[in-house]
């Protein structure tokens, strides 16, 4: 890992102190020292209802929903667990782009998220997607040690969750940190990683000549992650489509989203690791400023 680098995840991880993993709130006013999952419990606190299924305690069948709507459902209800974060972090060489901060945001956005989550009680297991998803251990690892942490994968790591799935603790809230740049169906990973999940976050990284690129005249452009090389005119015109496709494509991901019940949230690495704030999981209180 780079000093540069280095340096960046140093300054993160004093950032982080400030902030808390706040998802808890999605699912109940959890008082301070409970956090609460979305399991069916035995707690007194009602939280939804859903159809009945063959082995569901008939304790918990709503007869009166079923006197009016003629369908069998049974109340949910709170369980006390200790909670758990999984964190995806997408180790793709478009994650590496030159000229950029991308690096250095992702090593900053997953020091963040690690610290948060810690801060606010959780235990944290850490995830690289290469051709494997690739569990680091020990937990506590620093990321500067982490083995095999060069963002240097060709290929599709969409491909990668969907085809070789990491072993997620069950009921864990899971976080995402890419820039989505693959061809595999968003609804496909989604709906992968957020199987018998508690909640499921992805945080979209992008350079700023991602969403913007200020290119002009004859190029050659080479591919990050296949080595292919392109060269073509660049002119308004092929930026204006360009920047129609990149739309597109990050609001095909939102739409996703939003029918799997994911928070998506992106940020601008240049704008992020000049003062580590991550404005939009804050504003979607994900993360929670301590007091």
């Amino acid at each position: 890992m780079k000093e540069e680098t280095q340096k960046v995840i140093e300054a993160a991880e004093l950032a982080a102190q400030r902030f808390y993993l706040n998802v808890s709130s999605r699912f109940s006013g959890a008082s301070a020292g409970n956090r609460f999952g979305n399991n069916t419990g035995n707690s007194l606190e009602y939280l939804d209802h859903r159809e009945y299924q063959p082995g569901d305690d008939i304790r918990h069948v709503d007869w009166n929903a079923m006197a009016r709507s003629d369908r069998l459902t049974v109340k949910l209800f709170r369980e006390e667990i200790s909670p758990h974060l999984d964190l995806i972090i997408d180790v793709s060489a478009s994650m590496n782009l030159v000229a950029s901060k991308k690096a250095e945001a992702l090593w900053a956005m997953a020091t963040i998220l690690r610290i948060a989550a810690i801060n606010a009680g959780y235990t944290v297991t850490c995830w690289l997607i290469k051709d494997r998803c690739r569990r680091i251990e020990p937990a506590n690892l620093p990321i500067v040690q982490w083995p095999d942490s060069d963002l240097d994968f060709r290929g599709n790591t969409g491909q990668t969750i969907t085809a070789f799935p990491a072993k997620f603790k069950t009921q864990a809230v899971r976080i995402l940190i890419s820039d989505l740049f693959w061809d595999t169906e968003p609804m496909s990973v989604l709906q992968q990683l957020s199987d018998r999940a508690a909640l499921l976050t992805v945080v979209q990284i992008l350079a700023r000549s991602d969403v913007n690129p200020s290119v002009a005249g004859n190029v050659r452009l080479i591919d990050a992650e296949t080595n292919q090389a392109v060269e073509f005119m660049a002119n308004a015109s092929l930026i204006e489509a360009y920047q129609k496709n990149f739309q597109r494509h990050q609001e095909y991901w939102k739409r996703c989203c939003i029918k799997t019940g994911t928070v998506f949230s992106h940020c601008i690495a240049e704008d992020f690791v000049a003062d580590f704030v991550p404005v939009e999981l804050l504003r979607s209180e994900i993360l929670m400023t301590r007091s």
